[in-house]
């Protein structure tokens, strides 16, 4: 009888330590390292700009750039779409959207420059004439959205805003074109998500969020945040009413001495995504390798574990 009390507290002894044993083991796991800072979940390269002015030569940047992105660690490419017709070099802009494609790299594509959307109508890729006015004209709506969804049949993409620095309602486009566009181009898209309205300011997308319809289609709050509107980034949050929210186009130019850059700004904000304008010319097109621009993009979204 002793023999068998003394075996019976051998295993519940060894049961019990085998528990606390492996308590401990899971304790001691670590956890996935966290890529981003703050509450950044998704970070995208642009080459908008190499795309409106032309300044890839031949593929073989193409190749380089895209290395130097994957160094980078972006999530995704941004795309310039082009009124019908007017894209400066179409080989080069499918080679490095299905070479983006090849390398796991998700799309999110808007219109070329200010009054972006304007000039698709108008069919102006770049220059300071953007065209003929469009407000209130439902035509030039109806042309602006058969683009769009012409545009994601050629090059699906995972985001798309079909708006680009096109003001405020009333400035460029009345509220109701810009809900309107939303509207006709939802569920036409493929699998595109539909984001915006990507303003040149937080100010006028707060605007758009609160006095269009657009909150009802899109999926991601987006904003530029040209004039370093740094205070109104928490309305713009409060706006989104839960979305994810992006600053859809930022850099780490430093314009005024009492403001944060404006890529630091977005990231104390608390927003979701990046849009790194420019940021192609942190990559060395002759080998793919980060200049020291390039090196100074990374060290400002990516935690230090995962630097380089």
């Amino acid at each position: 009888m002793m023999i068998r009390k003394t075996l019976l507290m051998c295993v519940l002894l060894s049961i019990f330590c085998g528990c606390v044993t492996t308590t401990k083991s899971n304790d001691e796991t670590p956890s996935e390292k966290k890529k981003y800072k703050g509450n950044l979940e998704l970070v995208i390269a642009d080459v908008k700009q190499m795309q409106i002015h032309n300044k890839l030569k031949d593929s073989t940047q193409v190749d380089h750039l895209l290395d130097g992105f994957e160094k980078m660690k972006v999530d995704g490419v941004r795309i310039t779409i082009f009124g019908d017709g007017v894209n400066p070099n179409p080989e080069l802009f499918d080679y490095l959207y299905k070479e983006s494609r090849k390398r796991g790299f998700k799309i999110f594509a808007n219109p070329a420059l200010w009054e972006g959307a304007r000039r698709i109508v108008n069919k102006i890729n770049k220059g300071k004439d953007t065209g003929k006015e469009v407000l209130g004209d439902m035509e030039a709506t109806q042309v602006l959205v058969d683009r769009i969804i012409a545009f994601s049949k050629e090059y699906p993409a995972e985001w798309i805003c079909p708006f680009n620095e096109d003001g405020h309602p009333g400035k460029y486009w009345t509220g109701e074109q810009m809900s309107e566009t939303y509207k006709r181009i939802y569920g036409k898209l493929g699998n595109a998500n539909l984001v915006g309205p990507c303003t040149w300011g937080v100010g006028s997308g707060t605007k758009i969020l609160n006095k269009t319809d657009i909150k009802q289609y899109i999926s991601i709050a987006t904003t530029h945040n040209l004039g370093f509107e740094h205070k109104k980034w928490e309305k713009f949050i409060a706006s989104a009413d839960g979305m994810k929210v992006w600053d859809s186009e930022t850099n780490m130019n430093k314009k005024y001495d009492d403001r944060a850059i404006r890529i630091e700004a977005a990231i104390d904000a608390g927003v979701n995504g990046l849009v790194l304008y420019d940021c192609w010319k942190g990559v060395d097109l002759t080998n793919g390798n980060l200049n020291a621009e390039g090196e100074r993009w990374v060290s400002k979204y990516l935690v230090e574990e995962q630097s380089f």
